[in-house]
This record gives C-alpha cells, structure tokens and sequence, in this order.
C-alpha cells in the first residue's frame, strides 16, 4: 500500500533518490577497486567488467536524479524496486555462488565500507522506503523523456571520459615503457635472486609498497591469476631497499594475495629502471625481458597468453 500523504512520499523519493546518487558517485570515485570487485566474480573480461561497471553507475546515477527532479516517476520507482530486489536477492546467494571478498560490497565503493549484511539491511531500509512513496503524486509531461535521454547520454559520455576503462586509455595513449635493462639485469644479479627471477616465464612486478596504483595491480594480477586457475610461482616481486619487510607482507595481505617470492633493489636503482614509474610489470622469459607494462595497459589476454603460450 502506498501513501497518501504527499509531503511523505515527496521526501522519501528524494531522499531513496539521493542514495542512488551518492551510491553511484562514491563507486565511480573508487571505480578501479570496483572493476576489481566485478572482475572477481568471474563472469566476465576485465575489458567487459570495466564498461559494465560504468553503465550500473549511470543507471544508478539518472535513477537517482529521476527520483530527485520528480521526471519519469513511475518508470524510475519500479526501476529502483527493481535494483533493490535484484541486488539484495544477489546479496543473500552471493557466498553460496561466487569466492569473492564480502567484507565490502562497494555498495557506496570505498568510502562507506558495507558488508553483506549491512548491505542487505541498506535494501531493505530502501524498500520499506518506497513502500511509501506513491508515483500518482508525480505529473508526466513530454519533455520528460527527452531529460531523461540526455541525462543518460550526457553520463556515459562524461564517466566513460573522465575515468575511461583502461582499454579504452591505453588505445587513445600509446606511451612506450622504458626500462634500463642492463642496470636491472646487473642490481638482480647483486640480489642474489637472480636465479629465480630467471627460470622460466615470469612476470616481474617492480612495485612502490605505499603506491595506490601498484596496490591496484597487485589485486588484479592476482585475480588474473586466480580466475584463469595459473599459478603465481610464476610472480615475482621487486621493493626498494628499505622497505622493512612487514610492510611488505602487509602489502600482500591487504590484496588478500599470498606472500610471493620478492628482492630489493637500491632506491637509486630501482628508480633508474623504473624511470620514477610504477608499478613495472615485466614479462621475463629465461632472463629476457619480452614485454613491459603498467597498471593500465597490464591486462588479462596478455598474461593468460604469456604464462600459457609455449
């Protein structure tokens, strides 16, 4: 049963419409952690995940604004019933259909940290909140539906350009990665690691423990590795010199990685091979460096095919 009462109804509209809208801004602040948390469910690429992610925050976003600006009410109440039902029915199966971390349900992505449970209280809240929202109250005109085409329009365009998936960045940017490779060559001979640094294929990840975007790349070469069942004794680490090592197992741990094999190089040479840019990834085959990448251009085909590929 609906209300009857406007004033009600209007300020629980505006206010489940202002949710949406802070859910989808505060997702698309922390968006790479939220591709990650997508990707881990294994249903689709990275290249995909990436351009789903950004469509749930715009329908998130117009749904919200819908709700706020009273436009297409009707059509954005059952949209919004909807998301909720859908998203707490995903809620409730989610650790009987997928290995992934339910300490943050990026319901609100970094910023806000829900867990399952308090995600699913949130929907619930939400929906006890339309309950009293009755769409009669609202007047449909017929500009309405040109607003909503091009709000939805004008949010693509603008999330897909501000934060472009990295596929997308690493088309329209071509950077060359460069690397010192005798000067890399010669500080892992003076590490002592150069053995196991050399055997084989391996992907050498040159990381900054304090680095957000290294952190970043940690995960997703880990969830890389994990969806496509590749061991990550073909993973290997490099810090600089002086990074004590429980910061470096912190770092692991917070990727919720295991501890892989990793050296030091002095800061000075760390930064000459790096040229002061990290992370470093680095596909090695027998000691020979074959390719080079970032955080952006690293992606899932690459590694797949390195690691697999005779």
């Amino acid at each position: 049963m609906r209300s009857d009462n406007k004033y009600l109804s209007t300020v629980l509209r505006i206010f489940t419409g202002l949710v949406f809208v802070a859910s989808a801004i505060l997702k698309y602040i922390s968006i790479d952690l939220f591709d990650l948390y997508i990707f881990e469910h294994n249903l689709f690429s990275v290249s995909v995940t990436e351009t789903l992610t950004r469509l749930l925050v715009t329908a998130e976003l117009v749904l919200g604004i819908l709700l706020i600006l009273n436009i297409h009410v009707r059509l954005a109440y059952y949209c919004a019933l909807g998301f909720l039902a859908g998203f707490t029915i995903y809620l409730l199966l989610l650790p009987r259909l997928f290995d992934v971390d339910i300490i943050n349900c990026h319901c609100f992505g970094t910023a806000i940290v829900l867990s399952r449970t308090e995600s699913i209280a949130k929907n619930v809240v939400l929906l006890l909140c339309l309950f009293f929202v009755s769409p009669k109250f609202s007047t449909y005109k017929k500009w309405h539906t040109w607003v909503m085409i091009a709000l939805g329009i004008i949010t693509i365009t603008v999330l897909m350009v501000v934060n472009a998936p990295n596929y997308l960045y690493s088309i329209v940017h071509k950077d060359k990665i460069q690397i010192d490779v005798p000067v890399y060559e010669s500080a892992l001979l003076n590490s002592g690691k150069e053995v196991e640094f050399t055997d084989g294929k391996q992907i050498i990840c040159m990381f900054s423990a304090g680095c957000r975007y290294c952190k970043h790349a940690a995960l997703k070469l880990h969830l890389i590795m994990k969806n496509h069942h590749l061991s990550e004794e073909h993973v290997k680490a490099i810090f600089w010199t002086g990074t004590p090592d429980s910061i470096i197992h912190n770092f692991f741990a917070e990727q919720r990685m295991p501890l892989i094999e990793y050296t030091t190089f002095r800061v000075d040479t760390f930064l000459t091979v790096t040229s002061g840019s990290m992370p470093l990834i680095l596909f090695s085959d027998n000691g020979t460096i074959v390719q080079r990448y970032n955080y952006i251009s690293l992606n899932e085909n690459r590694v797949v095919d390195f690691l697999k590929s005779e």
